[in-house]
């Protein structure tokens, strides 16, 4: 099953995280009416939009995923890109002079950064997302195999939120310490990029994948009114930030995932604008959007630089720009040639 009004959904998350990063001083986001819908949030809807495809795709494989053709499905889909970002990002890093260690670019090119507090912000910063969901493809398999598709929504349901509370109460208590025990400080990177401490958010996303499969047949309708009433809801969130809670590792996963179960019920104007074209090839290079980002970013200011300083907004809009381009070309001429070749190996 695909669905095509979930794409766009993609762009927008990636449009959000790249205005965090490199657009925050800019008008119009700069204006406190908008300003705080550009926080730190993109990279939970995408754990937890990841959870809820995987299942929806998956759910006409019958009750069993082969791990290994899997695996290879989604190494095609991330890695050709996700290694063309990183070797750009060498590129412009070693045209700039900035340190480059030969451990930093071992860990990024398997994809384990994230594990070990000291590298997820070396070389490609935007990897370590990567790197977490490498643990979500490996255990997917299995939680389908032997989980999904064996035990009833219920007690599935009564796991995964009992061990989402769980991580919230955890992430929580981390965020609020800078040690647990005298003379062991607690990592801002073990809390924030560790992917065990992520796993709760591809997990509820799973749960509402496997709800979408329940309920798809009898409640898709019309539920323009009750998305934009959820989406209000999480601005009010954002706004008004709650004390401890730690949105970027899932605290906002439960609504996320009801978004974006009832984006994929959903009958009304919203689906109809998003299953355009337009709006699903912007989807489609979201990625690239994504993972090149940085590098793209780099280098862009590398060869601009004086255009930088005089016309920081003019800059901006014109790397986002750049930066859709160079992501459509690498879906046209990298990512889908890439992917069709190395699944039609072995």
């Amino acid at each position: 099953m695909r669905i095509e009004q979930l794409t766009l959904t993609r762009f927008l998350a990636a449009l959000i995280i790249v205005v965090f990063h490199y657009g925050l001083t800019i008008p119009p986001f700069t204006h406190p009416a908008i300003s705080f819908l550009f926080s730190n949030i993109g990279i939970s809807y995408f754990f937890v939009l990841s959870g809820f495809v995987m299942v929806v795709a998956y759910s006409k494989s019958g009750k069993h995923i082969v791990p290994a053709t899997y695996y290879k499905n989604r190494f095609a889909r991330v890695y050709p890109v996700y290694l063309i970002a990183l070797l750009f990002t060498i590129l412009v890093m070693w045209i700039c002079y900035f340190p480059i260690t030969w451990d930093a670019v071992a860990m990024n090119v398997l994809m384990l950064q994230s594990w070990f507090p000291r590298y997820p912000m070396l070389i490609n910063r935007a990897g370590w997302t990567l790197s977490v969901e490498v643990l979500f493809y490996l255990s997917f398999p299995f939680l389908y195999n032997y989980i999904y598709a064996k035990y009833k929504l219920v007690p599935i349901a009564v796991g995964v939120l009992l061990f989402w509370l769980l991580s919230q109460m955890l992430s929580s208590y981390l965020s609020s310490f800078t040690a647990l025990i005298e003379g062991f400080t607690v990592s801002h990177n073990m809390i924030f990029y560790f992917p065990l401490m992520h796993l709760n958010q591809f997990l509820i996303g799973n749960l509402f994948g496997i709800i979408l499969l329940h309920t798809y047949q009898r409640f898709s309708t019309n539920y323009d009114v009750f998305i934009v009433l959820l989406l209000a809801a999480m601005a009010a969130l954002l706004r008004f930030p709650i004390k401890y809670a730690n949105y970027h590792n899932g605290f906002l996963a439960i609504f996320f995932a009801l978004v974006i179960l009832m984006i994929s019920l959903n009958t009304g104007f919203l689906t109809k604008i998003s299953s355009s074209k337009a709006c699903v090839f912007l989807g489609e290079i979201s990625f690239g959007m994504y993972i090149l980002q940085i590098p793209v970013h780099e280098g862009f200011y590398k060869a601009t630089k004086p255009f930088y300083y005089d016309h920081p907004y003019y800059f901006f809009y014109l790397y986002l720009v750049v930066l859709v381009v160079f992501s459509a070309i690498s879906y046209q001429l990298i990512e889908t040639p890439l992917r069709k070749w190395i699944r039609r190996i072995g």
